[in-house]
């Protein structure tokens, strides 16, 4: 399991590199969105309509060993998927695609030894932290996650030790073939306000509005699209062409994609208030419209850039702002504020453990209840 995610990972971040090289050189192609996703559609539609649940079907089988197990075709489906997206400039991530890539590969082995629901559901976990470890470079956070998504607290060490296994070797095994992944780096160059630890608050609670936003969004459009758009295919021609049609009319062709630049730049240089909602924007439009990719990624973009355009308000460094908020958005609208925590360990370094565990909780507490990765009962029983 760990050499697949390991494997998985890094064919997957070597190839979505290279869409994305092809694409700034060639941005006509972003007129093609549309057209790119009515192909998903189609892929999925003919090969496996299960594997279009994504995330909630791994989820769905992690909370209940029954129905459906999941597919191997699932792989290959969203990994084309995902670099639909990316080459033709969605606003999406790839911490799903990496689940999903993960769970879908270790499935049949799940039934070649015909393992007990109870053993699925560690195995399975396991996959999860493999294929969030690998893809980002934070084995440690992938184990969390692996637990925190789904609410679970192990009670028995056999429960623990494979999802660690699999999340180290998995990371290492994407090391080993030279996969590099993104350095953020805040600089030590912290203006000291009198009170930090009131500034450290109120951006907390900022950063939780702004994950507030995004899972409403992502709520108001699925409804609006269940009742409007039932048609998967006129769906995403509407979606595709709305993205597309803004970014190759507007001077915001940065936001396309990952957009990792621009995330790197704003621990730098304090960032225009408008990029982190416009990202928000586009990527509930992507994601919503039937797009594959992931949240993660655009949540760090949308955290970092709102805490580096706060740096003008609030007497703390743009570097320290966009790293507390690129880890916090995506906590607050996770449910994972611990995951979130250590995520800045790992990506900015132990010391700050403290700063961003603090702000972490507090958005975690000012976005509400609800997960971006939340299961109704509805969707559990049609697993």
């Amino acid at each position: 399991m760990s050499l697949l995610a390991g494997f998985a990972s890094a064919f997957f971040l070597f190839t979505l590199d290279t869409v994305g090289n092809i694409r700034n050189e060639n941005q006509w192609l972003i007129c093609l969105l549309p057209f790119g996703g009515f192909i998903s559609v189609l892929l999925y539609k003919h090969i496996c309509p299960d594997a279009e649940k994504g995330n909630k079907w791994v989820l769905a089988r992690l909370k209940k060993n029954t129905g459906k197990a999941i597919s191997l075709l699932m792989a290959p489906l969203v990994l084309t998927g995902t670099l639909i997206t990316h080459l033709l400039g969605g606003s999406a991530g790839r911490e799903g695609t990496a689940l999903q890539l993960s769970a879908s590969l270790s499935s049949p082995f799940f039934q070649l030894f015909k393992l007990s629901d109870k053993e699925e559901s560690i195995f399975l976990r396991a996959a999860v932290a493999a294929g969030f470890g690998s893809v980002f470079g934070t084995p440690v956070a992938g184990i969390v996650f692996a637990f925190e998504w789904e609410s679970f607290r192990p009670r028995k060490i056999f429960e623990i030790i494979p999802v660690i296994i699999c999340s180290f070797l998995a990371d290492w095994t994407t090391q080993i073939i030279g996969i590099e992944h993104t350095v953020y780096s805040i600089p030590l160059s912290f203006r000291s306000p009198s009170n930090p630890l009131l500034w450290n608050i109120i951006a907390a609670i900022i950063f939780g509005i702004a994950a507030w936003l995004f899972k409403y969004l992502m709520n108001i459009l699925a409804s609006f699209n269940n009742k409007w758009l039932p048609n998967h295919y006129i769906r995403i021609i509407i979606g595709g062409t709305l993205v597309a049609t803004f970014l190759l009319f507007s001077p915001f062709i940065e936001i396309a994609g990952l957009g990792i630049p621009t995330i790197t730049k704003s621990f730098s240089h304090a960032a225009p208030a408008h990029e982190f909602l416009l990202k928000i924007l586009l990527t509930v439009i992507t994601l919503q419209s039937g797009f594959k990719g992931g949240e993660v990624t655009p949540l760090f973009f949308i955290g970092a850039t709102l805490g580096s355009a706060l740096s003008v308000f609030i007497p703390l460094s743009p570097g320290y702002l966009a790293g507390m908020g690129m880890v916090a958005v995506f906590g607050a609208a996770a449910k994972s504020p611990i995951t979130a925590t250590i995520l800045a360990a790992e990506l900015f370094g132990i010391s700050f453990f403290p700063f961003a565990l603090l702000i972490s909780i507090i958005s975690n507490k000012t976005a509400g209840k609800h997960s971006i990765y939340q299961l109704n009962r509805n969707e559990l029983a049609t697993h």
